[in-house]
């Protein structure tokens, strides 16, 4: 049983997840790299992709083949962990004829998640609840579970995972997409100090290696069944984020002036992006998509 000092700063870390999106999330849609398609995950520049809209939706589409035959046309329910503002649950629900509810602990998501229900006609078969997805009810049971870039901000994983195992059904699917850390050059202080910029710059409360997160699945019953790298699809190194290295490199050159400034929700996505950079390209972080399935 977690002590009272363990709840309350996993209570704390959830109400800097909900402020930092609260305070960025209509700027991800204003400049993000998938605004075009009104979604805040990366683009994927995979073989045949010639455009923005087709990245952002690329890791959608991946999802969508992996549940394909696991969730029932037309009765079959679905679950978005983290889904912002609900683009993906408006492509799972097309996709599968399914019932998919989104969760989102920011209120600006919920409420432009149900708007773009209300406007593509969707309210019947998607709904959004606000709420930490770690407190979700016990019933019902879903077909599948899908989080883009959301359960690293967990603060335990291991507490996660296991509950959200119990609410999928026998044979369910749980589909994660996210960054994992390596073990490339563990120990090395830049690997470290980058680790540690990209932990609070972005939120992150789970970091976890695919075999961390593997062992943890299977004492919940839940089995690995696919594991795909996507981080040479990332763009890195846009001109964009050069600009942010050099302001994050003149703003935070001081760890004094940088512990305040992680603080301010602009200047933490800032910083932590700049973080998640430099690890995705020393591979010391690395951008996978995970099948996990109940035994």
């Amino acid at each position: 049983m977690r002590s009272k000092s363990l709840e309350s700063a996993a209570t704390e870390h959830v109400s800097r997840v909900a402020d930092y999106y609260d305070a960025n999330t209509r700027r991800f849609l204003r400049f993000g790299e998938s605004s075009s398609n009104d979604a805040i995950h990366r683009g994927l520049w995979m073989p045949g992709v010639t455009d923005t809209a087709e990245a952002a939706n690329a890791v959608n589409r991946l999802v969508v083949e992996r549940l394909s035959g696991h969730v029932p046309a037309g009765e079959g329910r679905v679950l978005d962990l983290g889904c912002g503002v609900g683009a993906t649950v408006v492509k799972l629900a097309r996709a599968m004829d399914a019932q998919v509810t989104g969760v989102t602990i920011s209120q600006v998501q919920a409420e432009i998640a149900e708007r773009r229900f209300s406007a593509e006609g969707l309210t019947e078969r998607c709904r959004v609840i606000r709420e930490d997805f770690a407190q979700l009810p016990a019933e019902p049971q879903y077909h599948a579970m899908v989080a883009i870039e959301a359960v690293i901000h967990s603060p335990s994983l291991a507490e996660l995972v296991p509950s959200l195992a119990a609410r999928l059904v026998p044979g369910g699917r749980l589909v994660l997409c996210d960054d994992w850390m390596t073990d490339k050059d563990r120990g090395l202080p830049a690997r470290e100090r980058c680790l540690d910029q990209f932990r609070a710059g972005w939120r992150v409360g789970s970091l976890h290696t695919v075999a961390e997160l593997a062992a943890i699945g299977e004492s919940a019953g839940l089995r690995l069944r696919e594991n795909l790298d996507l981080t040479s699809y990332l763009h890195l190194g846009r001109p964009r984020d050069r600009v942010i290295n050099v302001l994050v490199g003149a703003a935070g050159v001081l760890p004094p002036v940088r512990d305040r400034l992680v603080e301010k929700p602009f200047w933490a996505n800032m910083i932590g992006g700049s973080a998640l950079q430099a690890g995705l390209a020393r591979r010391w972080l690395e951008y996978r998509l995970l099948v996990l399935e109940r035994v």
